[in-house]
């Protein structure tokens, strides 16, 4: 079959294994390869390991060094609040790790799951995907892909992020409690602090208050027995005055 011919008509490969397979008759066939399924990406941090290390975090247990941007990326948000994308910085991050363990892994040796993806990029032209995906497979059979190789590739390239992913939030999980744990425990602590303090000092707000009722009610006492006693004095020298006035005059 021509290329120009398989370009055209990519369907006719999977056509001719079909028939193949109905000509084997009794022959049981295997069974089919389901797509695989990407492992769930854990809500809740995993435990904490003293050890764990990360790239992205630490700098250091992997050979994957990333790009460094050339100015600080600004994430961007949604009205609601939530990340509407990840940074560049991250995507970049993945691109290269398939990258390094295509070109270093013999797991990935010969064309397989990457390679198909890249090559749908030069036919991009073609609109109808169905057509784009069988024609990029039916260009690659040729260089040893199977289908089976596609799909365990592509489940080992999830694979692959999968762990890194876990690397990454246990490194930040040990991160996290450095920079920030210790931090949230000494906010704590102040927090009792100033609790404390704020409970000792409406205690002496209320003796003040105490005390100052206390002070007022003794000035007051204080003040009446002084301004009495002064007027007493003072009317007394009053009487006193208008005897000695009385007697200067009628003697």
């Amino acid at each position: 079959m021509s290329f120009l011919k398989q370009l055209l008509t990519p369907f006719i490969e999977f056509d001719e294994d079909k028939k193949k397979e109905q000509q084997q008759g009794s022959k049981p066939s295997a069974a089919p390869i389901q797509p695989p399924v990407p492992p769930p990406i854990p809500n809740t941090p995993p435990p904490i390991d003293e050890n764990a290390q990360h790239p992205l975090v630490t700098g250091k247990g992997s050979t994957t060094t990333p790009n460094q941007p050339p100015a600080a990326q600004i994430p961007t948000f949604s009205p609601s609040g939530t990340l509407s994308g990840p940074l560049p910085e991250h995507e970049e991050y993945f691109e290269k790790l398939i990258e390094d363990h295509n070109a270093r892994n013999p797991l990935f040796q010969g064309t397989d799951f990457k390679e198909f993806v890249d090559s749908k990029v030069d036919i991009d032209d073609i609109q109808d995907e169905a057509l784009k995906y069988q024609t990029a497979y039916n260009i690659l059979k040729g260089s040893g892909l199977t289908k089976e190789k596609l799909l365990s590739t592509g489940q080992e390239y999830m694979n692959l992020i999968g762990r890194d992913l876990n690397a990454f939030q246990s490194a930040q999980a040990l991160q996290y409690k450095k920079e920030v744990g210790q931090k949230d425990q000494l906010i704590q602590k102040k927090a009792e602090e100033l609790q404390a303090l704020s409970q000792k000092m409406n205690a002496l707000k209320s003796e003040i208050n105490q005390l100052s009722q206390e002070v007022n009610l003794t000035k007051d006492k204080l003040n009446t027995t002084k301004n009495s006693f002064l007027l007493a004095g003072e009317n007394k020298q009053k009487e006193i005055q208008t005897e000695l006035q009385k007697i200067a005059k009628y003697f």
